[in-house]
């Protein structure tokens, strides 16, 4: 007896040794760290534009790397889990940004039951036909597709499509009704698209934290020509701005901001939100990647700096501080304090 279940194991172990194999040669079985480029890099470089993807958890983040990355990619998002485990006001407001900003994105929720969990991906060709699919465990997140060690299988293009919910149970997410249907976590009202500060304020107490310096250590003085001033010079948009980064803040904190380029979300004090990105040689700043103006208008609205105009000492000393503190919520989000401190005169 003892024989014949070595021999069962022996050809159930080859077997799938051999299944793995012939999926591997043949490319079909796309697994970390290749999943990144295997369904999304090869494809459209191979000339497909039109993605749609079925996913229980998306990121608004990794989306807008995807829109600004492939440029003459369209993609149509199906998130499933929204009605179960909703999303943030921020991740909600950043898809709808994207949608009505770049014209090559639809998002949409489900609103049935039971919710959907699965992962699938689909590219299609002319004439909207099903050309290519994948199906497994990758979310629509950095993690999903590069990050984690997952597993994404080749599948039957017509299949999959079948996967896809009936449009009836799916509202767009800019549908004027959507509060009605869902609601999102750190949203300040019910029927409003506004962040919760405070409860954002109180959620962050725990996390860690690093605070950046908006001026020169060397002399305190705000930088001429970078960082909160890196447009003004010639040629420049003149709101062009960074925060820079020091040094040592990497040496005693290696893992807190992600790797060079990896867009996250940004969360601030007073309520709004950007995508964002560490840049430059020696991860040295952060900005927003797609236009580099939006922080610099941003730290000028804040310290009452005309747009245009250099930011000066005087700016930051009447405002009452010259850096800020942002703290780690999770590798996708951060939350940035410049909450105001000014000085009495």
């Amino acid at each position: 007896m003892s024989n014949i279940k070595t021999l069962i194991f022996t050809y159930r172990t080859t077997y799938y040794i051999s299944v793995l194999t012939l999926y591997r040669e043949e490319n079909v079985m796309p697994q970390w760290p290749h999943i990144y480029t295997q369904i999304i890099k090869n494809p459209y470089e191979e000339g497909r534009m039109n993605l749609r993807v079925l996913t229980g958890y998306g990121s608004s983040a990794f989306v807008h790397h995807l829109l600004y990355t492939y440029d003459r990619i369209s993609i149509d998002v199906v998130l499933g889990m929204v009605k179960q485990q909703p999303i943030t006001i921020w991740d909600h407001n950043e898809y709808v940004n994207l949608v009505r900003n770049t014209g090559r994105l639809r998002v949409r929720y489900y609103n049935g039951t039971p919710p959907i969990h699965a992962k699938a991906v689909l590219w299609q060709g002319e004439n909207s036909e099903p050309d290519m699919a994948f199906a497994g465990s990758s979310n629509l997140t950095w993690h999903g597709f590069r990050d984690f060690q997952e597993l994404m299988v080749s599948a039957d293009p017509a299949e999959v499509l079948q996967a896809f919910p009936k449009e009836h149970f799916l509202k767009d997410c800019t549908d004027e009704d959507i509060f009605e249907h869902f609601q999102m976590l750190y949203q300040r009202e019910p029927e409003i698209g506004d962040i919760d500060t405070s409860a954002i304020g109180a959620a962050v107490s725990g996390c860690p934290s690093v605070v950046l310096r908006l001026t020169q250590k060397k002399d305190d003085q705000v930088h001429g020509r970078s960082a909160l001033n890196w447009g003004q010079r010639d040629g420049r948009e003149p709101n062009q701005a960074y925060i820079p980064i020091a040094s040592e803040i990497h040496r005693g904190n290696p893992d807190f901001f992600p790797d060079l380029a990896v867009e996250f979300t940004m969360i601030t004090d007073d309520g709004e939100s950007f995508v964002c990105a560490v840049a430059q040689q020696g991860r040295k700043a952060i900005h927003t990647n797609h236009d580099n103006s939006i922080l610099g208008k941003y730290f000028r609205r804040r310290l009452g700096v005309r747009l245009g105009e250099k930011v000066e000492n005087t700016h930051l000393y009447h405002y009452g501080r010259d850096s800020i503190t942002i703290y780690k919520m999770n590798d996708d989000t951060y939350y940035m304090d410049f909450s105001q401190r000014r000085r009495q005169l």
